[in-house]
């Protein structure tokens, strides 16, 4: 999670979607005053900002929108552009997967269960069925998609690093697989529209 005072965004920090990369990016471009959240485990040269200020219960490396909101108020929620990325479900479900493997019996133990990254109360009110974020950033298209904000944003960073990405396992999801996990995700696939 990142909250720019000097660029005027907040970031809302979802699961398995570069999230970290993004955080460590960006980390090197923000102000003194910006708050950035701690990343674990830690990554070399990078920083949290001005987190620990706030109690942990109250703001976390994942809080949602709706969070953030309460946290910083109206005025600076509003007037900041708030963006997020968000990922094809099975993929993300993989990338989930790939991350937590030792915890399960298969992939198949991994469906049963049912514990999958879905994140739509991140960036979406489902009371009122309205985004909280300006911008879903395409997991597809991060490079293109994040780079072009940033330029819109007068921000001069681009996304260079994969800070997470080397854990990936190669699973042949069945139809039946996929059927459960769009299932699941039936409500983020609403304002994401996979």
């Amino acid at each position: 999670m990142i909250v720019s005072h000097k660029y005027k965004f907040i970031f809302v920090k979802t699961t398995k979607t570069a999230g970290t990369s993004i955080q460590y990016d960006l980390s090197k471009h923000l102000g003194g005053e910006d708050i950035l959240s701690p990343i674990v485990p830690r990554i070399k040269g990078y920083k949290e900002r001005n987190f620990s200020q706030y109690p942990k219960h109250v703001l976390r490396s994942h809080s949602t929108a709706t969070e953030i909101k309460k946290v910083f108020g109206e005025s600076v929620f509003d007037n900041y552009f708030k963006f997020c990325v968000e990922r094809e479900p099975v993929d993300k479900c993989i990338s989930h997967y790939s991350m937590h493997k030792n915890k399960f019996d298969g992939f198949e133990s991994y469906i049963e269960r049912g514990a999958f990254p879905i994140d739509v109360e991140k960036y979406a009110d489902l009371d009122t069925g309205k985004l909280l974020v300006d911008k879903m950033i395409r997991y597809e298209n991060l490079e293109e998609e994040f780079n072009d904000l940033m330029l819109q944003l007068d921000v001069p960073c681009k996304i260079t690093s994969r800070a997470k990405g080397n854990s990936r396992v190669d699973i042949n999801v069945t139809d039946e697989q996929r059927k459960i996990i769009y299932s699941a995700f039936h409500n983020s696939n609403k304002f994401s529209r996979y």
